[in-house]
């Protein structure tokens, strides 16, 4: 009996090392499914309006998170993938028939998402659909971590990288720490002048210093007697001579 059920686990452990990163990612989205519809038919625990709007949310989210997938997929498969920025976004939208479990379905709901296009951030925790469904998701965080590791998957990625969209929220979603391959790059920040631009008098004071943000400053102390000869050095006189703003004056 104990031969039987090694053997059932090694052919179960087969089989799922040989599944390719879609098919890994369609049996997870399928888990969290099952995993949603478990939660909101259970009889001894039900939910109330608050808990099943977002039971609703996170079913929606994740039939737009499973289409846009595909879609990707199908115009990588087919050589037309610089065109699914704008093929995709009218196939991502949820459609009239993405209704959560029947058990939830007689309960009327508010959807934070509907009619927008940007859906709505539930939470910003990091697993929050663990914490809002149940402790037994978090076996689907254990899938995408394998799927993740798997090297087919950064290897795919960076063949389609639109496929980083689905993939970088769920794993917000699923607590699942960003591997360096798939993190967006920093975007540098420019940095322009904060103030407008100061008069011709004001700059062309003696000593005047410009400051990135269109401030200007100026010493009024004793650094600005300081002439050579005299005792100690002009850095020891502007050690206790701070600048002060000139431009734009104080309200």
């Amino acid at each position: 009996m104990r031969r039987t059920r090694i053997r059932v686990l090694r052919l179960f452990v087969n089989d799922t090392a040989r599944l390719s990163p879609p098919e890994r990612f369609n049996s997870l989205i399928d888990g969290l499914f099952s995993d949603i519809t478990t939660r909101a038919t259970n009889v001894w625990f039900p939910l109330g309006l608050a808990e099943l709007a977002l039971i609703k949310l996170i079913w929606r989210r994740l039939r737009r998170m499973s289409r846009r997938f595909a879609a990707i997929m199908d115009h990588y498969r087919a050589g037309t993938l610089a065109q699914v920025g704008a093929q995709v976004g009218a196939q991502a939208a949820p459609a009239p028939d993405s209704e959560p479990p029947p058990a939830t379905a007689d309960e009327p709901a508010p959807d934070p998402a509907a009619g927008s296009t940007r859906p709505h951030q539930p939470s910003r925790r990091s697993g929050w659909v663990i914490h809002a469904v149940s402790y037994f998701v978090m076996m689907r965080h254990h899938e995408l971590v394998e799927m993740l590791e798997d090297p087919e998957t950064p290897a795919l990625v960076a063949a389609a990288p639109q496929l980083g969209s689905v993939l970088r929220p769920l794993c917000h979603m699923l607590a699942v720490k960003l591997p360096a391959w798939l993190r967006l790059p920093h975007r540098a920040r420019h940095r322009g002048p904060k103030f407008p631009p100061a008069p011709d008098w004001v700059v062309n004071q003696p000593g005047a210093i410009l400051h990135a943000d269109g401030s200007v400053w100026q010493r009024w102390g004793a650094s600005t007697l300081w002439r050579p000869g005299d005792p100690g050095t002009l850095e020891q006189a502007q050690k206790f001579d701070r600048p002060r703003r000139i431009w734009p004056p104080y309200d």
